[in-house]
């Protein structure tokens, strides 16, 4: 089996399940599928959007969704202690710069840098302070 080479930010599984996601990166994901995983960080934002949303079909047909075709399809790559290490060094080096970023945003490039995958974002810009102190590795799949 191949190694994950991408790793999905949540953004990227959002527009999946909308009634109209990005015809490119549908390209990009099919094109690549074996070779993505999402962090834990972003599994548990989906879930966590699926579970604070009103009881009704719409929520049990997207959890279903997760779990038959995110689940299933992709490996979740865990935030492990050589990814601790890596956060750890990135919030502190982002610190010393005057700079603060999302916790998870910080999490989900730790889990990237520590398994030297790429991560694929829409919010690259979100990423960038990190690019600073870090090898972090991104694209972003919406654009040519």
């Amino acid at each position: 089996m191949v190694k994950p080479f991408y790793l999905l930010d949540t953004n990227i599984v959002s527009e999946i399940f909308k009634q109209k996601p990005n015809a490119k990166l549908i390209e990009m994901l099919c094109k690549n599928e074996k070779l993505c995983a999402l962090p834990s960080t972003s599994w548990n934002e989906l879930l966590y959007g699926v579970n604070v949303m009103a009881e009704g079909k719409k929520k049990q047909a997207l959890f279903e969704r997760l779990v038959d075709d995110i689940q299933k399809n992709y490996d979740i790559i865990h935030y492990d202690n050589h990814a601790a290490w890596i956060h750890a060094d990135i919030r502190s080096r982002l610190k010393e710069k005057g700079r603060s970023i999302e916790f998870p945003d910080s999490q989900i490039a730790s889990i990237a840098v520590s398994n030297c995958m790429i991560l694929v974002t829409r919010n690259t810009k979100h990423f960038e302070p990190i690019q600073e102190v870090s090898p972090l590795m991104m694209e972003n799949w919406f654009e040519d």
